[in-house]
């Protein structure tokens, strides 16, 4: 009976709305040719710029394959969050090498990734022995991810590093596992630099114990796992803040390859999800929610995934698709090269003058949904405008000309036409008395110095 009652006054209840000023929605990817179909999942009612998670392994590092996802996180508006992983051996993950790290890091760094920061997860519950080359070793851990950060921000200083989230259900059982309070505790014993290498608390935090929990618990294994992660290490004798990222989280549901009667149905799972998104979206300190998983039909996962075999979407989900949701504005770096200007070969004093610039882009934006404008540095005798980029989209690696005008109103011994961030090209006049003017490198400056060294 109080099942009933329970379930009657949840399912009667107002359609909860995501509460902070930010987007957190997510999803937890398997592959990167999720992300087009995710894409209208994560951004849906309202949303721009949510999360996806993503597992990169040491494998599986084609640049094509990886470039392309980015610049699909980018069109789509997708903030992507990286998982490392090694390789599968005997039934558990390979335990990570520094060539591996340092592989991972010099891959990752060589891509154009849509925004900044970078979030990077290093490793995955290692608090299981599967998960760290069948046999939890916290100090070997430790030292190599203190390594990765180091690694990786010696690169680039925008890759922001989250935690390794943690099973915060696991028992203590060494070496097949140990509790997420004795993991904390041994690493703050062995070596407390860990807690100052990451900038941000990747967390798991399930509805545990047996992933049936209720969205209203507030205990360690709980949906609000990660409040008592920031409270344990508070504890600690750690005295910084953490934003979070809840890369993994989410009700199973007995639909699926294997029944499992002891899972709610996925009606029962959308709804509880829901309510969780909106428990979350209270806390300001939660950045990120990419609940598990999207798109894994089959077992071991088939009873998380959102995706049946047939590759629909199951229609309970789509409550969470009408959630309100709100909009990001990630940063992203503007950036331009000058590929080609183009002058007349003669240019008339007092007369307006037309010219083109090609600037290519070499940034993380798009122009035409963000403007780049240079502002006019020419010699003070022309005058000519800013140069200022369209509505035409122009995708990183891509070329758009710009047109101009320009009048060179007076004689000045040093003139040029120059924009901010560009070089100064140089206008000559054929004299000090002449009308006339021609570029510094132009053709026919080239042939007036060949005559001119003819004659000397």
């Amino acid at each position: 009976m109080f099942w009933l009652i329970f379930l009657l006054l949840f399912f009667l209840s107002p359609q909860p709305i995501l509460a902070s000023d930010f987007n957190s929605f997510g999803l937890h990817l398997t592959q990167p040719s999720d992300i087009d179909q995710a894409a209208t999942i994560i951004n849906s009612s309202g949303g721009d710029w949510g999360y996806a998670t993503i597992t990169i392994r040491g494998d599986q590092l084609d640049k094509n394959v990886w470039q392309d996802f980015f610049n699909k996180c980018r069109q789509l508006h997708i903030i992507p969050i990286i998982r490392l992983a090694t390789v599968m051996e005997n039934n558990s993950w390979q335990i990570p090498t520094t060539d591996n790290i340092d592989q991972l890091a010099i891959f990752l760094n060589s891509l154009n990734w849509p925004m900044i920061p970078q979030y990077i997860i290093p490793f995955n519950e290692v608090n299981h022995a599967k998960e760290w080359g069948g046999g939890v070793d916290i100090k070997t851990f430790t030292d190599l991810f203190i390594y990765t950060s180091q690694k990786f921000k010696s690169l680039n200083p925008n890759f922001f590093i989250l935690s390794s989230p943690l099973d915060l259900a696991a028992p203590q059982n060494p070496p097949l596992s140990l509790s997420a309070a004795n993991v904390y505790r041994q690493i703050y014993q062995y070596n407390p630099q860990y807690f100052d290498s990451f900038d941000g608390l990747a967390s798991h935090s399930y509805p545990n114990y047996g992933f049936i929990g209720l969205p209203g618990d507030q205990h360690a294994h709980s949906i609000k796992g990660y409040a008592w992660e920031l409270n344990f290490i508070k504890n600690l004798g750690i005295n910084k803040t953490y934003p979070v990222f809840i890369t993994e989280t989410g009700w199973p549901h007995r639909e699926g390859v294997s029944k499992n009667n002891r899972y709610y149905t996925v009606k029962t799972s959308a709804e509880f999800l829901k309510q969780a998104l909106n428990i979350w979206g209270q806390d300001t300190r939660v950045k990120a929610v990419t609940p598990f998983i999207y798109n894994y039909p089959d077992y071991p996962f088939d009873h998380f995934s959102w995706l049946k075999k047939d590759g629909s979407l199951y229609p309970e989900y789509q409550a969470i698709i009408n959630l309100p949701k709100k909009k990001n504005n990630p940063q992203q770096i503007t950036a331009f090269e000058v590929y080609r200007l183009n002058l007349p070969l003669l240019i008339f004093s007092q007369k307006t003058q037309h010219g083109n610039i090609h600037l290519k882009n070499t940034g993380q934006s798009i122009w035409g949904e963000t403007q780049l404008c240079l502002h006019n540095e020419s010699s003070p005798n022309i005058s000519t405008q800013n140069l200022c980029t369209d509505t035409q989209l122009i995708q990183p690696g891509r070329i758009q000309k710009l047109n101009f005008t320009f009048t060179i109103n007076s004689y000045l011994e040093n003139t040029y036409l120059k924009w901010q961030d560009t070089p100064e090209y140089p206008i000559k006049a054929l004299n000090p008395n002449s009308s006339l003017y021609h570029p510094k490198d132009s053709f026919l400056s080239q042939l007036k110095n060949r005559i001119l060294g003819f004659f000397r």
